[in-house]
């Protein structure tokens, strides 16, 4: 029986592993094929099926918004994404009434790589950037840098019609994909294809952005279940797919390649209100106000956390701030040894690491460091994240229990463990052990009867 099982465990995990990129590819065959489906539906099918679904797009994504806005101390990051629901909420609205009163629904014709189309995605691939860049660097998202993230949206639409008007050209689509080939440095076809680059432009600042949010987590939290590192990484690919979709819309010519648009709309926006209802920030507030640096971030949060640790004279306090971080700055590498030394047996005595919202701030109680330099004494002196060094103390206290406490299952030894639920430590064993808790108690057991 413990053989099957652990043959079965083998076949499996490499699904478990390629999870995700498996659901993605097959979230994009789905999308190719839905697309290619509804192009060749009937049009009067194509009215009733999609009046259906801008319907029920137009009630979540409004009903959503609103529920959003309404939860308290829900962050900027949720504001913008309610903000996101109720644009396209309303768009969705306005597409049913027009669709309702004329029998086209759509707020802009959808014509082959119209000037008002694209302007219209691009505004939207706008809007949907705002959520992702509060979410990686909260409280960097000012007005003015807003403003100049929307002007990128407009300065090319009006530099394109400013060309126009002074050489009294045509303005006017290009005809198929033929003449993007051969006429490629026509301004009615360059332009186009400038302003559909901005989508992409917006997801290059989100993967930038998304290996940096999750080493941050990794070096302050021992425990990633609050902190939602594969919904942003789903939120990008999400984007990935409505880019691509909105390019077929785009370049197909076919008003009713927009149903499966709709449709991935629908999903998207069902999925992610759940995620952004219980979504909670990882940082400090405003961390990230004065730079999208991580390093400036620390110099600013180090240098709020000394102006409100001041009392007396000013100016004395200022220097002696200035020369323990000089001193401190100095002192990290020879010290380096003597801090792991005391970490480990913090750790050992204390077993702090049993508690489940140990944080990295918490080894401020044993080392006079702050966060930058506790992250760096993880980084350099272990050459691991804060998360990575405190799993290998929770799998090693877990190991312990499987061995000592046979009594125990594996809820129990999770908990006594310090993680945060079965589930979290069971992936946890697997990815560091490449079997199941209860696989290696037997293996273990075994081995010493042998």
């Amino acid at each position: 029986m413990s053989y099957q099982n652990h043959k079965t465990n083998h076949l499996y995990k490499p699904f478990l592993k390629y999870k995700r990129a498996i659901i993605y590819s097959l979230l994009l065959m789905f999308t190719a094929a839905g697309h290619y489906y509804f192009m060749q539906m009937p049009m009067e099918l194509f009215r009733t099926v999609r009046w259906s679904v801008i319907s029920m797009l137009s009630c979540l994504c409004l009903g959503g918004s609103v529920m959003l806005m309404a939860r308290k101390n829900g962050g900027r990051a949720r504001t913008l994404f309610s903000f996101a629901m109720f644009m396209i909420g309303l768009t969705s609205l306005l597409s049913l009434i027009k669709g309702l009163t004329t029998g086209y629904a759509g707020v802009v014709e959808y014509k082959f790589l119209s000037l008002p189309m694209l302007i219209y995605g691009s505004v939207y691939a706008f809007i949907f950037l705002l959520y992702p860049i509060e979410a990686f660097r909260p409280g960097w998202l000012t007005i003015w840098r807003t403003l100049l993230l929307f002007l990128t949206t407009i300065i090319v639409p009006l530099i394109y019609q400013l060309v126009i008007k002074l050489h009294d050209l045509p303005l006017q689509s290009p005809d198929s994909l033929m003449i993007l080939s051969h006429d490629f440095w026509n301004h009615n076809v360059w332009v186009p294809l400038l302003i559909l680059a901005y989508p992409v432009f917006s997801l290059v600042i989100m993967l930038r952005y998304r290996k940096n949010y999750k080493k941050w987590c990794e070096d302050n939290y021992a425990s990633m279940e609050n902190i939602d590192i594969k919904w942003l990484g789903d939120y990008i690919f999400s984007n990935f797919v409505i880019t691509l979709s909105c390019y077929v819309v785009v370049l197909s010519d076919n008003v009713r390649s927009v149903l499966m648009h709709n449709i991935i709309f629908l999903i998207f926006f069902f999925y992610g209100f759940y995620r952004v209802l219980f979504q909670k920030s990882p940082y400090p507030e405003g961390y990230f106000k004065v730079s999208m640096n991580e390093t400036k971030a620390e110099i600013s949060e180090l240098m709020n956390n000394s102006n409100r640790c001041r009392t007396g004279d000013e100016q004395t306090d200022t220097v002696a701030t200035g020369e323990n971080d000089l001193n401190q700055r100095y002192q990290f590498t020879d010290k380096l040894p003597e801090y792991k030394t005391k970490l480990e047996q913090w750790m050992l005595t204390e077993k702090p690491y049993l508690r489940k919202d140990f944080k990295l701030t918490d080894a401020m109680e044993i080392l006079p460091l702050n966060r930058s330099y506790l992250s760096r004494l993880f980084n350099e002196g272990y050459g691991e994240t804060f998360y990575q060094f405190v799993m290998r103390y929770r799998i090693a206290e877990s190991k312990h229990l499987l061995l000592t406490r046979p009594d125990l299952n594996i809820t129990c030894i999770a908990d006594l463990s310090g993680f945060s639920s079965p589930s979290v430590f069971s992936r946890a064993f697997v990815q560091e052990v490449s079997c199941t808790p209860l696989q290696w108690r037997e293996k273990e057991m075994m081995g010493k009867n042998e």
